[in-house]
């Protein structure tokens, strides 16, 4: 299976909402516009570090999703990505 990753833009909201409803599924976490909304903006703020991805196939089915953010490594003297949020539809699991 052909699958893409790209950066998770305004057009994405939709699948990305499906996905993030699936992610909070899992672990029992409630979830409700408020947070959708906030956690959309963080995405899309140019002044913000958190960045997503999406995942998709070769039909354009969203498969699976990303939140990373940007931290300092005190160890390493650098900045790094952080992984925060990694959710992969389970029908494109395997």
């Amino acid at each position: 299976m052909m699958v893409t990753v790209t950066n998770i833009e305004l057009a994405d909201r939709g699948d990305w909402e499906l996905l993030y409803h699936g992610y909070a599924e899992f672990y029992q976490v409630p979830m409700n516009e408020q947070i959708l909304d906030t956690v959309w903006d963080w995405i899309h703020d140019t002044d913000n570090p958190f960045f997503g991805l999406i995942a998709r196939n070769a039909d354009d089915k969203a498969l699976g999703l990303m939140h990373c953010r940007q931290m300092p490594s005190p160890l390493r003297g650098a900045l790094v990505g952080f992984l925060d949020d990694l959710f992969v539809d389970p029908e494109a699991r395997g």
